[in-house]
């Protein structure tokens, strides 16, 4: 008998949390699950553990294949998947029990093609920042889900995590799994940060009705010192021309806004600008270097719009800096806030 929901799990190198994320998986409320462990290649010890949770459960499925990247072993689940509902989860994350159970009722409910659920980010001597709503949203229709495009792709300019109305991410989210293979074309296996914005805004463009739920299970997105959207890697870097280039044609191809694409791709800009400039134990003058490497991949006029569209005489200030090529005093700027603040500026 076919499983209702299939969960795809890419696994690299996350040996020390990976027990931990197929516990919570397997200890969902909602049963009738397929776990899809894919090992992109780990060179630890994660593929032996899933073949140990695959040996204690026949609802857990190992798929071994060499490295290839995160999207890659997105892919690879998703084509072994057999439910006609998909959910992803990290391998260094985990679910609150009744996880599924709460975005499978609430999608059977509505009818929605897409379930957004709660979630916490949980840092390792900090308090865990939830994202709770106060209620449940619906965005239905031609207006909704141009409504419900506007918050995804602005979503970084809300600087209370607490009242995020939307998340880029595709791990608090259950989706009909027909919506994924026919956006199929959008996976691009050579970005490798911020790759989940290109798919989820085709996917998002071509619901009919998605709901955002508050009070459900919550989804903990696991903020480590080693997580890759937290250090400076130069292949991640180097994407942002091609990460704005899949945005424009997802844009052209569904009819969203190609500004809202400036302005993502201005805030893309900007953090990474903002995690190179803030490395402490590297030269100052390679973080400039660096920085400059990262503008130089920036669209023309992405940076102002960005700043435009968050406002404050700062970003406007800074950003203009930088467009001007004014690098050695933005980075002695944020080198200098970055001794006394954890978040960005």
């Amino acid at each position: 008998m076919r499983p209702v929901i299939s969960v795809v799990i890419p696994v690299y190198q996350v040996e020390p949390y990976l027990r931990q994320c197929l516990d919570s998986v397997l200890r969902q409320t909602f049963r009738d699950l397929e776990i899809i462990a894919v090992d992109d290649g780990s060179p630890d010890s994660c593929g032996a553990i899933c073949e140990e949770y695959a040996a204690r459960d026949d609802r857990v499925r190992v798929i071994h294949k060499p490295n290839g990247g995160l999207v890659s072993a997105w892919k690879a689940g998703v084509e072994a998947s057999t439910a006609p509902y998909i959910g992803f989860v990290d391998g260094d994350d985990w679910l609150d029990p009744g996880f599924y159970q709460d975005l499978y009722a609430a999608l059977t409910a509505s009818g929605a093609d897409v379930v957004v659920g709660e979630r916490s980010e949980d840092r390792e001597g900090y308090p865990p920042v939830v994202s709770r709503r106060e209620e449940t949203v619906t965005y239905e229709g031609p207006e909704g889900i141009r409504q419900l495009l506007e918050k995804f792709y602005t979503a970084f300019l809300h600087t209370d995590r607490a009242t995020l109305p939307m998340t880029y991410s595709r791990c608090d989210k259950l989706y009909r799994r027909e919506l994924i293979l026919a956006n199929w074309k959008y996976y691009n296996e050579n970005v490798s940060l911020d790759e989940d914005r290109i798919d989820n805004s085709a996917i998002l463009a071509d619901c009919k009705k998605v709901l955002v739920l508050s009070g459900t299970g919550k989804y903990h997105y696991r903020i480590a010192g080693g997580t890759m959207s937290h250090v400076y890697d130069e292949r991640q870097v180097n994407t942002l021309a091609q990460l704005h280039a899949s945005l424009v044609a997802v844009a052209r191809d569904k009819g969203i806004d190609m500004d809202l694409v400036l302005i993502y791709t201005g805030g893309a800009a900007y953090r990474r600008v903002y995690a190179t400039a803030r490395q402490r134990g590297v030269p100052l003058s390679t973080r400039r270097d660096r920085v400059r490497h990262i503008l130089s991949m920036t669209p023309a006029g992405a940076l102002g719009r960005y700043a435009a569209a968050r406002g404050g005489m700062f970003a406007k200030t800074f950003c203009a800096m930088l467009e001007r090529g004014w690098v050695m005093p933005c980075v002695l700027l944020v080198a200098a806030h970055s001794l006394t603040q954890r978040e960005a500026l």
